[in-house]
């Protein structure tokens, strides 16, 4: 029996899963060589259904989405993204200022600016880098911040070896327009295509593996299923998902054309959970193969989800009034619909859908799924079976912990100026009201999900309407002359168990000075409360100070 046939019958039910592994395990080992095989390159089997094999014998453990961002035409961030899907408006316009080109389509806003003071880069270098690579950099930090993953956090996610910042950066990008761009201006460009990953993780210091992917719409579901990959194998902690498209040369427009940027941080979800993460939407199972070779099939086996079982189907019809045809950025749109959709649980218009309706399940004690995935001009089909994470009920009554107890909030940035900018950002986004979780909860996610950077302010505040008060004339400190910690207590073994005798003791005035003086903190080990929640809540991600880099004119 050939693995044709091995298949067509555990597609029918004749065989069961283990029968049909039982069978294709020998059926593989024993198929002749391509012409070509040698020692050094092992010689390959002759049909493609051995990935199939593989896929029904490994039994991918969850993985959790537990960060997201992005930017897409008229949305800068996910809650406006969320709020055009749900009007069901398309987002084509005519092409911003400065621009090429006059064809409507669906571009992003400001994508020459950048903020390479926050990363710490030389702005002249940056002004050689592609746009893409530098937006690719905000939004990644972004979904670091949303999940609450920043500072101490991010230095605990470590690398088989040990290392630190074990965290795998996996891409969608095509080539793009930035070398004939460089070229037309006399100037080497900096990095390529295949640096967007690499950037990512050298700015950040992330040690997991690092690589661009690049089979045109289906991209960013690619880079996913490779990312799921890595996580099963143990090479990296947690794994950055990221996709980006740009119209920056005329050559590049297109009638219906469109623009999009974001990420993903992926997490196992039993780490995910242990580590008091905010679940967003948990990937069950993923496949990649060219044209039709079974693969989906056997990843929603895995998945356990059945035809029926799928409530939603995320095409690149659906993407297409939101960013239009945004080549490697299509899947990435799509991953983001989906699970925004699962996390609210609210159907957006699509074009078999006027309007937005509630996602009803029959059973809810069941949660929901989608299929998200499309294929690419060149063949590729790529597909991500996602689930809605239904939390098991907490004992944590974080409500009665916020009614009249102070909170220690704290905020930091690389200058005075991002700090500022940021309490300002927090303190308008408060007293909006929108979607807002409680002040307690704030303020664990801001110690606790957040990197201490040099410029700090602190305080101990009674409720959101104080602290939307105090920000406004907030005074920062500023650590960058070099009077960090004049005591000298980071030294030393006994100042961790001081700073646990404080906090318990409530000694949040003499927490705040400490900190302020430069004094680190592991907020995340110190108030970790066992089924807390999440350390992380929807907030604003830090302020960017971006202004314009580009390329100098000829």
């Amino acid at each position: 029996m050939d693995e044709r046939e091995i298949l067509t019958r555990f597609k029918d039910g004749t065989l069961d899963r283990r029968q049909a592994v039982a069978l294709l395990t020998p059926a593989v080992a024993a198929a002749p060589a391509l012409a070509g095989g040698s020692p050094q390159m092992p010689a390959l089997p002759s049909v493609p259904y051995a990935p199939a094999a593989r896929d029904l014998a490994a039994a991918q453990a969850p993985v959790a989405v537990v960060g997201m961002a992005g930017r897409f035409p008229q949305a800068p961030d996910l809650a406006a993204y969320w709020r055009l899907l749900c009007t069901g408006r398309g987002a084509a316009a005519a092409p911003p200022p400065g621009r090429p080109g006059t064809e409507p389509g669906h571009y992003l806003e400001r994508v020459a600016d950048f903020d390479a003071e926050f990363f710490g880069l030389d702005p002249r270098e940056a002004a050689l880098t592609d746009p893409r690579a530098r937006l690719l950099l905000e939004t990644a930090w972004e979904a670091f911040e949303d999940a609450g993953c920043t500072g101490t956090r991010l230095d605990a996610l470590r690398a088989p070896d040990g290392t630190a910042r074990g965290v795998g950066v996996f891409v969608g990008a095509g080539e793009g327009d930035w070398p004939l761009l460089a070229a037309e201006a006399g100037v080497e460009p900096g990095g390529g295509h295949w640096d967007m990953a690499n950037s990512v993780s050298r700015v950040l210091g992330l040690t997991g593996p690092s690589q661009c992917v690049d089979t045109a719409e289906a991209s960013v579901p690619t880079a996913l299923h490779l990312a799921l990959a890595a996580l099963e194998r143990g090479e990296c902690a947690a794994a950055l998902v990221g996709g980006v498209h740009l119209l920056l040369h005329r050559w590049s427009l297109r009638p219906g054309a469109g623009e999009a940027v974001g990420a993903l941080l992926l997490k196992p979800l039993e780490r995910a959970l242990a580590d008091g993460d905010t679940v967003h939407a948990v990937v069950r199972g993923s496949a990649a193969a060219h044209a039709e070779s079974g693969m989906l099939g056997a990843a929603l086996e895995r998945a356990s989800v059945t035809e029926e079982g799928l409530g939603l189907r995320e095409t690149a019809a659906c993407a297409q009034p939101s960013v239009g045809r945004s080549g490697p950025a299509t899947g990435l749109a799509l991953l983001v619909r989906a699970v925004l959709q699962l996390r609210h649980g609210v159907l957006v218009p699509t074009p078999g859908r006027a309007v937005a309706e509630p996602w009803t399940h029959p059973d809810p004690s069941e949660p929901r799924r989608a299929v998200a995935g499309l294929r690419g001009a060149g063949g590729v089909d790529a597909q991500v079976v996602l689930e809605e994470y239904l939390p098991a009920p907490s004992q944590y009554d974080g409500a009665a912990r916020a009614a009249g107890r102070a909170e220690l909030v704290v905020l930091s940035g690389p200058t005075p100026r991002h700090v500022k900018a940021t309490a300002q950002r927090l303190a308008e986004w408060l007293r909006a009201g929108y979607e807002v979780p409680g002040i307690a909860a704030v303020a664990r996610g801001l110690r606790a999900g957040r990197a201490a950077m040099d410029c700090r302010i602190a305080v101990v505040v009674h409720g959101a309407e104080e602290l939307v008060r105090v920000l406004g004339d907030a005074s920062c400190v500023d650590l960058r002359g070099g009077q960090r910690d004049p005591m000298g207590l980071g030294e030393a073994a006994e100042t961790v168990g001081y700073l646990a005798a404080l906090w318990h003791g409530g000694r949040l005035g003499q927490l705040r000075d400490l900190w302020l003086s430069g004094v680190d903190v592991d907020w995340a080990a110190l108030e970790a409360v066992p089924g807390a929640g999440a350390v992380s809540v929807p907030m604003p991600p830090s302020a960017l100070l971006r202004t314009p880099l580009w390329l100098p004119a000829r």
